[in-house]
This record gives C-alpha cells, structure tokens and sequence, in this order.
C-alpha cells in the first residue's frame, strides 16, 4: 500500500427518465403559471420591453450561477458553445415574436391552438434531424393531444389570416427549439449552453423593445409587474430553460412536446383558480386528453392491452429424443474404451523369487 491515498471523485447519480419527465412537468406548470402574470403585467407596458427586462434579470441570474460554476466558465471558450447558444435564442426569439404579432390579427384560441400544433411538428422535425422514427404510439398521444388542444383553446377553424400563418411560425420555432436543444445540447456545459441562449434572448428582446414607446419608471413601478418580472425571470426563464438542455438528454424530443403541451393546461387552471377565470366543459375534456396524450406517450407505463403469447421455440433445440438421439439410438456405435496401460510389460518369471521388477510409480 503507497502512504498517500486517493479519493476518487464523487459521481452524481444520472436521472431516470421518469424523473426528467416530472422535472419538465414542473417546468411547464411554472410556464403556465406566468401566463396570468404576464397578463397582468403587459396592460402596463409594452410586451417587448416586459421580456426585455424580464430576460435582462434571467440573464444576470445565470451569469452569477455560470461564474461559480468551473465546469460551466470553462465551456464558455467553446467556440461551438457560443454559435449552439445563438441559433437556439434565435429560435426562441421567434417563438416570442411570431405569436405576439400574430395575436394582433387572429383570435387568442387559433393561436393558442397553432401554437400547440409543435406537438405535431417536433416527432416529423425530429426523424431527420434526429434520426429518430416515430413510433405508433407516439403517434397516437399526438393525435390525442392535438384533439385536446382543439377543444382547450376553442378553435373552430373560423378561416386563415395573416396572423395564423404568423403563430403558425411560432410553433415552427417551438418545434425546432426543442429537437435543436436535444441535438445540440451534447457535450455542452448544460449551464452553458442556457446560458447563452437566454443572453442572446436579452439582446433580440431589447432591440425589439426599440420599436416601442418606453413606458417609464412609472409603469414599471406598478405594483404587481416587478413581482411579475421576478417570477418570470428567475424560476420561469433562468431555471426552466436550463433545466430544460439538461434534462433533455434523457428523455427523447417527441415526449418533452408533449410534457410541454400541459402549459395551456396548467394556465387555464391557474386562471380558473386565481382569476375565476370561466372553464367550459370543452376545456376540461381538452385537458383530460391533453394529460391521456402525454400519459401514452410515457413508455414507463404500460398500456393494458392482450396478453402476448410466448415466443414459440424450435422444437429441434426442446425436443429430449431429438437432442439425445445419438446416445440413445442402440444402432448408433458405442465409444470404444481405451485399454489400461501396464504397468509391467514384462512376464513374470515363476524362477526368480523377487518377482518382476515394480514400476517406481507403483504403490
């Protein structure tokens, strides 16, 4: 034994699926709980200067976690760190701008119905970009899904506007955000990576933000929006979206869609909680499907169906007589004993009264 001794560092326990699952669910109750912040907020000021700042303060967040975090400062010389974190803040940029543009000319259920439709996109973006075939039963919690999302937001297809086409984009975005952030988010600090994407998120933000009035300190100081801004900030923006890129990689793209098609849910009742806002019957049912949806999806539950029949074997490898067969046919040729080696090849000679000579290996 050598007089030092080495410790080895401790390992962090990778998480399940099923834990990454639950984690995002918890991501997307907080997304929806910010929709009746943000609501609340946006009659104050402007929508682009309330994400400006709201990500100015996520941004800030993140740089302190970044700064005392060695493994996250030291990927930020990754060259690929930096270009990954720009496309996918400009990804979730347009997610931002694509819906808030298109609510000026559509009705808020076609777009929160459009919005939803990334469900729909994000298995058919991932095949090719992934390499990941959709399954049946993946298939079939989308269509699920998107019936619930239907009867949520209301949609009834009342004809196609400038601002449909507009948040149909938005789920284009939503849709490659999130296969994006499975491909890219390998081999990158996870801190890192969100990071940068919500810098860059800030930046897109505040030039938006120019193309509208200042609202001044006055609207800002309203009470309500700068909670507002925090909660959104911190655990809606800063935390999400980092748990997000690293619990991504482990699950799959095509389920973390689904998880996230909970967020109309979960606003609909916090708002039906906090605001009384009105639940029809058509909204539960949609959120009952939407939650079935993504319940099929999960491969951690089995689904109840008929019971599947053993796997028939091969009667040559089962059958005793036909394994057996050469030993137990009595025409087949016995094995042919060896014949005992003599110890003494010489005879014995009946004149000589010690006997033959006795091998040494003789008792």
């Amino acid at each position: 034994m050598s007089s030092s001794t080495h410790f080895s560092p401790m390992t962090i326990r990778r998480p399940s699926r099923r834990l990454a699952n639950l984690i995002l669910l918890a991501v997307t109750l907080v997304w929806g709980a910010t929709f009746t912040l943000t609501k609340d907020s946006i009659d104050h000021i402007p929508v682009f200067w309330f994400l400006a700042i709201r990500f100015f303060v996520a941004s800030a967040a993140l740089v302190c976690i970044v700064m005392i975090t060695p493994a996250a400062r030291r990927d930020l010389a990754k060259p690929s760190a930096w270009w990954r974190g720009a496309w996918l803040s400009l990804l979730l940029f347009g997610t931002y701008a694509f819906q808030t543009l298109g609510l000026s000319t559509t009705t808020p259920a076609t777009a929160g119905f459009l919005t939803g439709v990334s469900v729909i996109l994000v298995p058919l973006a991932a095949w090719p970009l992934l390499g990941v075939r959709p399954k049946v039963r993946t298939l079939c919690a989308v269509a699920i899904a998107t019936v619930g999302l239907a009867l949520l937001c209301g949609f009834q297809g009342d004809g196609w506007t400038t601002g449909a086409g507009l948040v149909l984009l938005c789920a284009v975005c939503v849709a490659l955000q999130v296969v994006e952030t499975e491909r890219w988010g390998r081999g990158i600090h996870p801190l890192t990576l969100s990071s940068i994407e919500v810098w860059g998120l800030t930046l897109a933000s505040t030039l938006a933000a120019g193309f509208q009035p200042w609202p001044g300190w006055g609207g800002l100081s309203t009470p309500g929006v700068w909670q507002a801004i925090v909660i959104c900030a911190i655990p809606g923006t800063a935390l999400a979206y980092w748990a997000q890129t690293a619990l991504q990689q482990h699950t799959d793209a095509a389920q973390t869609a689904l998880i996230f098609s909970m967020e109309p849910v979960f606003a609909a009742l916090i708002g039906w909680l906090v605001r009384r806002d009105p639940l029809a019957m058509a909204s539960v049912a949609g959120c009952v499907l939407i939650l079935v949806g993504m319940l099929v999806a999960d491969e951690n539950i089995r689904l109840p169906g008929p019971a599947r029949l053993p796997r028939r074997t091969n009667p040559r490898r089962t059958n005793p007589r036909r394994t057996n067969r050469r030993h137990t046919n009595p025409r087949s040729p016995k094995p042919r004993n060896p014949k005992p080696r003599r110890l003494n090849p010489r005879p014995a000679d009946p004149s000589d009264p010690e006997g033959p000579p006795r091998h040494p290996d003789a008792p």
